[in-house]
């Protein structure tokens, strides 16, 4: 039975090989061009304060990382392709209705599905295991300085919520293609769930999975050293007024904007903020949660994964064939 799953996939694997190979070629050449482009810039302390040649190097290197990192908007889609190259020989059975003859065969029901699934998941592991590699790689050289903060590009590469991603994907496309038995369709509801899943995801849960330190300062005290975020996730940040109100940005440009004839900008604004009893507000997420951020996402999918799974399982042993 699963010598005859891999031959079904033949096709799909061969294709599936080639568009890896050349991606990961693709992604290693760009990142040997603009870590050498770096190294060329570091060595010539163009980052610390510059020689002779730092406005070539610091050109070249910028320029490659600028060209580069078009890419890394395509790389997000790696999760759908796969599902799809998976699905597909399982989608073709299915709408054929070839997978009845299987059934009245020696291949029971169960055995059928559970090789299908199981085969689907495993490939998707072993993919995502490798993938994982080389996104790690790509995050160090094109985010660089940024590969562990809550840099949505740097954050959805990491290597752990790529298992996830994948292993969701693969499961979204057979519990789709369980139910419709057709292949465009499926392939359409795929690239719909996957999109808006991660969408949601990014723009609503990420943000809630613990609840923010809020912090607030009052403008005598030393604001300055209070705004240096780092690399914080920062949700929100404005002025309050002394009673708590909010007051935007602004407004308190507005209120403490100097007449002509003052000579002392900084002075006279600080001055103001502190006599108006102004506040700074902000909502944050601390730089170490990250792992955690990254562990319950990881989570998240693996489980909307398992739960689609076991829903295609389900499907197909209690529904007419």
């Amino acid at each position: 039975m699963t010598w005859l799953t891999w031959r079904l996939h033949r096709t799909e694997a061969a294709i599936g090989i080639a568009l890896f190979v050349t991606l990961i070629v693709i992604m290693l050449s760009a990142t040997r061009s603009v870590d050498s482009a770096y190294n060329a810039a570091q060595n010539g302390g163009c980052f610390g304060g510059g020689g002779t040649l730092c406005e070539e190097h610091l050109t070249r290197y910028f320029d490659r990382l600028s060209n580069w990192n078009q890419l890394t908007a395509l790389l997000h889609g790696v999760p759908i392709v796969l599902a799809a190259l998976l699905a597909i020989p399982t989608l073709q059975e299915l709408e054929r209705g070839s997978h009845r003859l299987a059934w009245t065969q020696s291949i029971s029901r169960r055995r059928w599905i559970l090789t299908r699934l199981g085969f689907a998941a495993a490939v998707a592991v072993i993919v995502a295991a490798a993938w994982a590699v080389i996104a790690r790689d790509w995050r160090s050289s094109i985010f660089r300085g940024e590969a562990g903060t809550f840099g949505r590009d740097a954050f959805e590469l990491s290597p752990t919520v790529q298992l996830g991603y994948a292993l969701f994907a693969v499961a979204l496309g057979l519990a789709a293609g369980v139910v419709v038995r057709r292949v465009i369709p499926t392939l359409a509801v795929l690239a719909v769930g996957f999109v808006a899943a991660r969408v949601f995801t990014t723009f609503v849960l990420r943000e809630r999975y613990r609840n923010p330190v809020e912090e607030t300062i009052a403008a005598a005290d030393d604001v300055g050293q209070f705004t240096a975020f780092n690399d914080r996730w920062v949700l929100d940040e404005t002025w309050l007024t002394a009673a708590g109100d909010r007051i935007s940005f602004q407004r308190v440009n507005q209120l403490c904007t100097p007449a002509a004839n003052e000579h002392d900008f900084e002075t006279f604004y600080r001055r103001c903020q502190i006599d108006n009893g102004l506040q700074y507000f902000r909502s944050y997420h601390p730089a170490d949660r990250f792992a955690q951020f990254q562990l319950i996402e990881t989570a998240l999918y693996l489980g909307l994964a398992v739960g689609l799974f076991a829903f295609a399982y389900w499907w197909l042993t209690r529904r007419p064939a």
